[in-house]
């Protein structure tokens, strides 16, 4: 019996160890731009995050991890814009240039699109027996990503705004919707 117990424990801190990874190609992305001048090129930390993005990504769904909704949107504009730069697709990076923080958004709205037609886990990314539950909560965070990318669009230059307000505010709604949907199983 305890020796059960443990490998559940052991199963349970490698998914959330998994579930962690899913932030590293963001993370990269982010130190490299805030400690390296990229003001002559954005292709060193599109193409550096884009890699560890396809690694962390191909490494949850090899371990059939589910895929934080969130990250994988951030995720697939990182493997874009650095997919972008790699084949000299230039139109790309310059939408990317002008949208700035946004575009992030907008590949999460994308995301929110698909996994709330899709997936019965929804955007939210939650296990529920109630699909219409899921389907509005999904839809409640879906409007709230495209007010996100409303905010950041208009306020593009403005870190606090553009940037931080956005991305705290969906992470902290998509968490607390999933905890509600959790807890009302």
């Amino acid at each position: 019996m305890n020796h059960d117990f443990l490998a559940i424990k052991q199963r349970k801190g490698a998914n959330t160890m998994l579930k962690l990874m899913e932030a590293i190609p963001f993370s990269v992305f982010l130190l490299y731009i805030r400690l390296v001048d990229t003001s002559k090129s954005w292709e060193p930390p599109f193409v550096l995050s884009g890699l560890v993005a396809i690694g962390v990504t191909s490494l949850c769904l090899y371990k059939k991890q589910m895929l934080h909704r969130l990250f994988l949107g951030i995720n697939l504009y990182l493997i874009s814009g650095g997919l972008a730069f790699v084949t000299h697709q230039h139109w790309l990076n310059q939408i990317y240039n002008e949208l700035q923080a946004s575009g992030m958004l907008l590949w999460i709205i994308l995301v929110g699109i698909v996994s709330t037609v899709m997936s019965p886990r929804g955007f939210i990314g939650a296990k529920s027996p109630s699909r219409d539950l899921i389907k509005k909560y999904s839809l409640y965070l879906l409007l709230i990503s495209v007010l996100g990318f409303v905010l950041s669009w208009s306020s593009r230059g403005n870190r606090l705004v553009s940037e931080i307000i956005p991305f705290a505010s969906l992470f902290l709604i998509q968490s607390t919707l999933k905890a509600k949907i959790e807890k009302a199983n």
